[in-house]
């Protein structure tokens, strides 16, 4: 099984198995110090998303990187908008950008590139041939944007990656079982792949249930990752949510999760 599920100082957590000379995990709701209804590893951030006390969301991202190994500013997050932009950490000094991003690409060893979500998609890239990763934040937006496999495109063109090389896990995130949306997330969908009908099963009411893990895994085919090299986790954050921060199930009173991957 490409994902294997750990414990480290209480929390928990997915680890993507079998990338050597990098860490790729999501985590879950396990662990932590913040209190209901974002009990209790909530690692979102304070105002975005999130009402949590910003001291236990500190304290719940101190303790995943002690977790990991490193320093609490080894965690680089950006400010994640929906949309299609990616952006790529040259240092790991590098501050925060304010400029809204929805991916990050790395080769800096060390520098944990961490999204956040709860029902979106993170999805995780890890190139073990030119040494490069990357975080990318699918809402539906993103995913019907391709975000995936422009994150894809920016490593090629920043670290003369190849595509073939990658590796990609897809994480948690609400399922094609919950997700149902109408036409005005099915109209772009329509426009941005020619075989989206493979993407979606009818709904209630004229609306339509849409699959987000296969939209992400087509966008990476179409970016040119071998589909032997993607591992998709399959797991609905709605359908668990006692495991997961879920956004749609508790009416936007949610923590969030964390896709996270470092090169070492």
């Amino acid at each position: 099984m490409p994902f294997v599920y750990k414990e480290v100082g209480g929390l928990g957590f997915y680890e993507v198995s079998g990338w050597d000379g990098a860490v790729g995990l999501f985590t879950t709701r396990k662990g932590g110090v913040s209190a209901p209804p974002y009990d209790t590893l909530n690692l979102g951030n304070p105002g975005a998303g999130s009402g949590d006390d910003p001291a236990r969301v500190d304290k719940n991202r101190a303790m995943l990187a002690d977790a990991l190994g490193i320093e609490p500013d080894a965690m680089k997050t950006i400010n994640q908008v929906h949309g299609t932009d990616v952006y790529t950490l040259v240092s790991s000094d590098s501050r925060r950008p304010v400029k809204g991003y929805d991916a990050l690409i790395t080769k800096v060893k060390g520098a944990a590139l961490c999204i956040l979500t709860a029902d979106c998609v993170p999805v995780l890239i890890y190139d073990p041939v030119s040494g490069c990763a990357a975080a990318v934040h699918a809402g539906w937006a993103g995913s019907v944007g391709k975000i995936a496999g422009k994150a894809v495109e920016a490593m090629v063109q920043a670290f003369g990656a190849r595509p073939s090389d990658m590796l990609a896990a897809i994480g948690p995130s609400i399922g094609p079982c919950c997700y149902e949306v109408d036409e005005k997330v099915i109209d772009p969908l329509r426009k941005s792949f020619s075989d989206w009908t493979g993407m979606v099963n009818p709904g209630r009411d004229g609306r339509w249930l849409l699959d987000l893990w296969e939209t992400n895994r087509v966008a990476l085919l179409k970016a040119g990752v071998s589909p032997v090299n993607i591992s998709v986790m399959g797991v609905c954050t709605a359908c668990n949510d006692d495991k997961f921060f879920s956004h749609r199930k508790s009416k936007g009173k949610a923590g969030r999760m964390m896709g996270v991957v470092m090169i070492r």
